[in-house]
């Protein structure tokens, strides 16, 4: 049975990639979505300016299913907004160029569309690569389990509208994605890793730990829960999806733990990262962090630094954090002990 939607000319899904700069990786991306199973797809490439081989390479393709966009240099939140623009689908992927997905990535997302054409969004699990291999890592189909990245789902198009991700914003994707998410009613999961996340590779946006692009993180987050409110979901349905207090266990997790916990474990030394939560703490929003929600979902040695930095103490949580650790790692080193 045929899958397209009533319009035979509309393809089913839009798949939209971002370029920029990834001469070394986009034939494979491509390569992986151009397959037979995909001809009921349009992929559109925004070439965001790039001025390596990535143009030339992409001139190569002569597929009737592929277009290419090109545009000056603007970031990924303005690329992927020109494919949204640009696409015909009645379902939009997005796609980071220097990563790769599954064969199986068009096939479910056909079949997901065909079993429940009233489901708003699919989410689907990936795989986490780094220099020393691959995780699994799964999502569920709810507002916080569903991961902040764009491109783990399938969206139908009248859910984004004419809402796009911000211009000149780093974590646009955190500011934009779960928005999407909270005014969902329906969302489904296929359950299957679709989707290779390249999460090494160096001049990457996500591993890019300057202080000035982390500031964006409470910027993000304001403005994710800013359009959550202003959404015409009622309040007591916000509250039912999302839970009680739920824009204090936002700003608890992806601010206070990604901004002032986990990224600065990647910085280079004590004074650098000293300076960055100096600088982060005081953009979080009183009641923040929620120890209670630390505790529940990342243990009891994370709540307990969450709650010195909380109370000022934080050469406290460094010892808790930083040296503890050193020291733990060098008396294995000198016992000759193998870590489990």
């Amino acid at each position: 049975m045929p899958r397209y939607t009533d319009d035979a000319r509309r393809p089913t899904i839009s798949i939209i990639v971002a370029a920029y700069n990834i001469a070394d990786y986009i034939v494979g991306c491509l390569d992986a979505l151009l397959i037979p199973e995909a001809d009921e797809c349009e992929i559109i490439v925004v070439d965001d300016g790039s001025t390596d081989a990535t143009a030339r390479l992409l001139s190569g393709y002569a597929d009737p299913r592929l277009r290419v966009l090109r545009q000056a240099n603007a970031g990924l939140g303005a690329a992927r907004n020109t494919g949204i623009t640009a696409a015909n689908g009645a379902y939009l992927l997005f796609v980071d160029g220097d990563d790769w997905t599954d064969p199986a990535l068009v096939p479910a997302c056909l079949d997901a569309i065909q079993a429940a054409p009233d489901v708003e969004m699919f989410v689907f699990d990936y795989f986490d690569v780094t220099e020393t291999g691959q995780t699994r890592r799964r999502c569920s189909p709810d507002f916080w389990g569903a991961h902040n990245a764009a491109w783990n789902k399938l969206y139908r198009r009248d859910l984004i509208g004419d809402t796009r991700f911000d211009c000149g914003l780093w974590y646009e994707d955190l500011a934009r994605v779960r928005a999407w998410l909270a005014c969902c009613q329906h969302i489904e999961h296929i359950d299957a890793a679709l989707y290779y996340y390249r999460n090494a590779r160096q001049g990457s946006i996500m591993n890019a730990l300057e202080d000035e692009r982390l500031m964006h993180l409470p910027i993000a987050a304001e403005r994710c829960i800013q359009r959550i409110e202003a959404s015409d979901v009622p309040p007591d349905t916000l509250h039912a999806r999302l839970g009680p207090d739920w824009q204090r266990r936002f700003y608890t997790v992806e601010v206070f733990v990604r901004g002032i916990i986990q990224r600065p474990r990647h910085m280079p030394d004590m004074p650098t990262r000293r300076r960055f939560i100096a600088r982060m703490k005081p953009t979080l929003p009183p009641g923040v962090p929620d120890i209670a929600v630390v505790r529940r979902q990342f243990g009891a040695k994370i709540a307990l630094a969450s709650l010195l930095y909380k109370r000022g103490a934080d050469r406290a949580a460094e010892v808790l954090l930083y040296d503890l650790r050193r020291a733990r790692d060098r008396m294995t080193h000198l016992l000759g002990v193998r870590r489990r």
